[in-house]
Formats: structure tokens, C-alpha cells, sequence
């Protein structure tokens, strides 16, 4: 009787349960929806736990008709895409597997679903640069390699499309074309990955150069990102391109662009 005693109690004591139950203290105070979704995405939870309730609230959203979010659902909605791109430590080991691709498609569906919102009229549904961030951040993190890169890139210059036709609230910013740069240094299933990286930085550069986007001034990080596919590529031309974006980083920040400055990861 005593050591089941102190068995309850270590239980108690243990941190995920301690988690368990300040979780439950939010929702006995009548918390609003947004802080109850914050308190899960912080709550160190199991992932399975953590992605049913997530699924749950995604759901609420996504399976509503047109037109119909309240002003709480909108502003609950790009929580939820940041939760959902954030993959648990304790899944990175099968994000390559069935789990990853269901966190990017969740991730879109909600996307897509405030598009749809507010086309149905809903002038405060209102799709940012962050949200579409959050897509392409789930699929590059998806493990779905060359399908996902295609996909990112793909939503990246639909951005850039956007952006040019007047949605000023959709201009790609440095992580965009970071996390696009990022999803083919990662697409190991096709030869070609490296230099899909590098034409993406090329256009980075162009699009900055020729006005189109004061945003997309190419940093060090994106020329990290091409540089350690190309090393990593085993391909014969490697050396030689390498060498080409380190003198193309020298010129840039000759010509004053601090930010591609190169540094020792260089």
C-alpha cells in the first residue's frame, strides 16, 4: 500500500504530468482558444498528443463553410500553421515518413482555407508572408525531399506572383527564399538538387538587383545553403562553382551589400 502510495506521488512529481496539469488548469479558467493553443504548443506534451489536438482545431477551421470564421478563428489560424511547421524533436526521426507529409498538408489546408475565407467576403481574413513561410517551413521539414523542393519553390514564386499583381502582404522576405534554397540543398533523391539551389539564389539576386523585390537582397545564409550542396554533391563541376560563389559574394559586398559578406561557415 505504501509503495503504491509513493508510486502516485512520483507521478505526480513527473514533469510531463506537471505539464498535463497546468494544461488543464487553462482550460478549467475558461481560457480564450488562442491561449489554449498556445499552452499546448508549449506544454512538452507527447507529439502524438500534441498533433491530435492540433488536428482537432484544424479541423474546426478547415471543415467550416466559407465565411463563416469568427474573429478568434482567424487570428487562431497562423498559430496553428507556426505549431503544425514546428516539428517535435520527438518526431524528427520519422519526419521523413507518413507523419511529415500530414504536417504540410495540414499546414496548406489551413492556408487555403483562409484564401477561401476571404474571397467568401471576410476582409480581416488576411494571408501574410509569415503564413506562407509557415507552408513552405512544414514541407522543407516534411521529408519528402525532391516532391517537397518542387512544392516550395512553387509557392515561393506564386508569392512573387502575388506580390508583383499588388499583395503587398505576401512579398517573400530573406526566409522565404532561405527556406526555398534550403528545400534542395535537402532533395538527395535527384542529381540536379544543387543546381535547382543555385538558379533560385541567382533569381533571389535578380529579383533584388532589378527592383522587383527590396526583400530579397541574397545573405550569406542562402550562399551557405548552395555552397554546402555543391560540396556535398560529389559532382565534378563542384570545386569550380563553389569557388564562383565566393567571389560572387566578394562582389556583392563590394558593391555594398553587407548582407552576403562572406564568413568562415564559408
Amino acid at each position: 500500500m505504501t509503495a503504491r502510495i509513493s508510486s502516485q506521488k512520483q507521478g505526480l512529481r513527473s514533469p510531463l504530468r506537471r505539464r498535463h496539469l497546468s494544461l488543464l488548469a487553462v482550460l478549467a479558467m475558461g481560457s480564450s482558444r488562442r491561449v489554449l493553443i498556445q499552452a499546448y504548443i508549449n506544454s512538452g506534451l507527447p507529439a502524438h498528443t500534441q498533433r491530435a489536438w492540433l488536428q482537432k482545431l484544424t479541423d474546426d477551421i478547415c471543415l467550416s463553410e466559407p465565411g463563416n470564421l469568427s474573429q478568434e478563428e482567424i487570428h487562431n489560424a497562423p498559430m496553428l500553421m507556426s505549431a503544425w511547421a514546428k516539428t517535435p524533436k520527438k518526431e524528427e526521426s520519422s519526419s521523413s515518413g507518413k507523419k511529415g507529409k500530414e504536417r504540410a498538408v495540414a499546414v496548406e489546408g489551413l492556408l487555403k482555407r483562409m484564401i477561401d475565407e476571404r474571397r467568401a467576403g471576410n476582409t480581416n481574413a488576411i494571408v501574410r508572408t509569415q503564413d506562407y513561410n509557415a507552408v513552405m517551413k512544414s514541407w522543407v521539414n516534411s521529408g519528402e525531399m525532391n516532391a517537397a523542393a518542387e512544392r516550395v519553390e512553387q509557392i515561393l514564386r506564386n508569392m512573387q506572383d502575388k506580390f508583383v499583381e499588388g499583395d503587398e502582404h505576401v512579398q517573400p522576405n530573406a526566409e522565404s527564399f532561405e527556406l526555398a534554397i534550403e528545400a534542395w540543398t535537402i532533395a538527395s533523391d535527384v542529381d540536379y538538387a544543387p543546381a535547382r539551389a543555385h538558379k533560385i539564389l541567382e533569381w533571389t539576386n535578380h529579383l533584388y538587383t532589378s527592383s522587383e523585390n527590396d526583400k530579397a537582397a541574397p545573405n550569406t545564409n542562402c550562399f551557405h545553403l548552395v555552397l554546402r550542396a555543391w560540396a556535398s554533391s560529389g559532382k565534378l563541376e563542384a570545386p569550380i562553382m563553389s569557388e564562383h560563389l565566393i567571389m560572387w559574394m566578394q562582389h556583392l559586398q563590394q558593391q555594398g551589400l553587407e548582407s552576403a559578406k562572406p564568413n568562415t561557415m564559408c
